[in-house]
Formats: C-alpha cells, structure tokens, sequence
C-alpha cells in the first residue's frame, strides 16, 4: 500500500485565521490523511520485521495499542475485501 499523497492545500486551509470554521474542516481532513498514513507506515513496518515494540516507540504508545490498530487494520482490510 503506497503513502498517501500529502494534502498540501490543507496547510493554507489551516492557517486561516479568518475562517475558523474552513480551518477546522481541514483539521478533520488532515486527521483522516494522518491516520491513513499511519496505517500505511505500521503495515510496513511489520512487513519489514519491526515488531509491536519497536512502533509502540516509534509512536510513543503502548505496544497494546499497536496491537489494537493492527487488530483495526485487520478488520479494515477484511471489510474492504468483502466489499
């Protein structure tokens, strides 16, 4: 699964201070590509041997954490093959 391209008008969104409300729909957008690559990068990652240690450290989370997203990821990817 190839990193999602950056969303980089969402950065000008972001910085609109005269338009909380616009700014805010990026905020949400930017969670969204964010989570996106965060699983993208946590695939990887086991795909090239790093256990749930080493992310819980690269993500500053518990490795019970890591393995409730990669029980998310799971899920996510066995929803998207029956779809």
């Amino acid at each position: 699964m190839p990193a999602p391209k950056f969303p980089r008008p969402l950065i000008r969104k972001l910085e609109s201070d005269d338009l909380p409300v616009l700014a805010l729909e990026a905020v949400k957008e930017l969670r969204a590509y964010l989570d996106d690559l965060e699983a993208t990068h946590i695939l990887k990652a086991r795909e090239l041997g790093a256990t749930p240690t080493d992310i819980a450290e690269a993500l500053g989370i518990t490795r019970q954490a890591v393995y409730n997203k990669l029980r998310a990821l799971e899920r996510r990817g066995a929803a998207g093959k029956g779809s």
